[in-house]
């Protein structure tokens, strides 16, 4: 068959080199995290620091230009039939920067913040540089292949090819099933999904004791991270933000209330709880009278803490609620001695009334103060032999309370 068309010329060699060789250039950077090569594309399938959802990202290999401490990267492992990628913040390892560092995933890729190690020969990281929006890049690859479709169906209506055994149409159906292939599998690549890798997270074990008002942080660190300062502080009565961001101790709404935090070992920190801490939730704690009146009060108190540890390699922040119970005072006999015991972590202020059951009146009135964890012992044995019933009264939570026993002095 004789042509009618110049289109084997050279020009037309040349242009058809030209739009071929920039789509295979598209397609070799597409892949190019397979290969390692100094730059590739990648698509994102989710929204990231760096692009939005389907956006192209331009990545620059780490052998080329190594990533400066809280760049944006993105970070692909070589596995078996896949190179999945993801992204994230670049933190240098150590003081000199030495070594490959960690990335830190956040919240809002899906990941809940977590710090993902780059250690091993399987790694690839590539700097992201810049990122081409899916409204700009989708619509070019549209257009490109919608002008070879025309073009073959122009050539194809004129005669100057055949649509079944013409070389080039089968050409342009296998170029669109080979860049849809490696679009779509690209984008697999960089699903931020949790990646396939060792997550060396930070872990925190907490426990509390009441009686030496002390809560214990353990650390697990996953013998990644160093313990380098600790600063823990509670949260008063009406504070909503825990987690504020002043340091002052003013009594404002949303302001820290420092506690002393000490550092015990590389990975245990110890905050004292002041008595003041449970005196300010004791006295901002009133109950309404009901009726009946319980005979043994017996009410939650929670105090939530917060702690932040500083790490060589990060800032870890998290929070315990102290929880306990406000109680009534104990009172027992005890031979000729009555016990007063306060199971509560502030001291309370009580008054004591001895009456002679013989005699049928009171012997003995005065006011005395049992201590936080505390107890205090009142001895009978010098009064007269007889029977006597004392009476303890103490206010609690807003409330009028009594304890009533009887001690027989002989």
């Amino acid at each position: 068959m004789v042509f009618k068309s110049n289109f084997f010329s050279r020009r037309k060699l040349f242009t058809r080199f030209l739009v071929y060789s920039v789509l295979f250039v598209f397609l070799l950077l597409l892949m190019g995290k397979v290969f390692y090569l100094p730059v590739t594309l990648v698509v994102s399938t989710s929204d990231t620091i760096a692009s939005s959802r389907w956006g192209l990202l331009i990545g620059l290999a780490e052998y080329v230009s190594k990533p400066v401490n809280q760049s944006e990267v993105l970070v692909c492992r070589v596995e078996a039939l896949s190179t999945p990628c993801f992204t994230g913040l670049y933190i240098v390892n150590g003081v000199n920067g030495n070594g490959r560092g960690f990335v830190y995933v956040s919240n809002g890729n899906g990941n809940g913040g977590l710090r993902v190690s780059l250690n091993g020969n399987h790694v690839r990281i590539y700097s992201v540089i810049a990122s081409i929006p899916p409204y700009v890049w989708i619509p070019i690859l549209v257009v490109y292949f919608a002008l070879l479709a025309y073009v073959l169906w122009k050539n194809t209506r004129m005669g100057y090819l055949r649509v079944l055994s013409e070389s080039r149409v089968i050409e342009f159906g296998l170029l669109m099933a080979i860049t849809l292939n490696v679009i779509l599998v690209g984008a697999v690549y960089v699903d931020q999904a949790t990646p396939r890798y060792y997550l060396p997270g930070v872990s925190v074990e907490w426990s509390f004791n009441l009686d030496n008002s002390t809560l214990i942080a353990r650390l697990n660190l996953n013998n990644v991270y160093t313990l380098l300062n600790a600063t823990c502080w509670y949260k008063p009565p009406g504070v909503v933000n825990g987690f504020a961001t002043n340091s002052n101790s003013n009594g404002s709404n949303g302001v820290n209330y420092p506690l002393e935090t000490l550092i015990v070992d590389l990975s245990t920190i110890v905050a004292i709880i002041p008595r003041s801490v449970y005196e300010e939730y004791f006295n901002n704690r009133i109950l309404e009278p009901v009726s009946p009146v319980p005979a043994y009060l017996s009410v939650y108190e929670a105090i939530p803490v917060y702690c932040e540890f500083k790490l060589d390699k990060a800032v870890f922040k998290a929070s315990y609620l102290i929880t306990f119970y406000w109680r009534d005072l104990v009172v027992r006999s005890e031979g000729s001695r009555v016990v007063i015991s306060n199971p509560n972590p502030v001291s309370i202020n009580a008054s004591i009334h001895v009456l002679d059951l013989k005699k049928g009146h009171f012997v003995y009135s005065n006011n005395m103060t049992i201590s936080a964890l505390g107890e205090e012992v009142f001895d009978l044995s010098s009064y007269e032999p007889g029977v006597y019933r004392v009476i303890v009264q103490y206010k609690m939570l807003g409330l009028v309370r009594s304890r009533i026993v009887e001690v027989e002095v002989s």
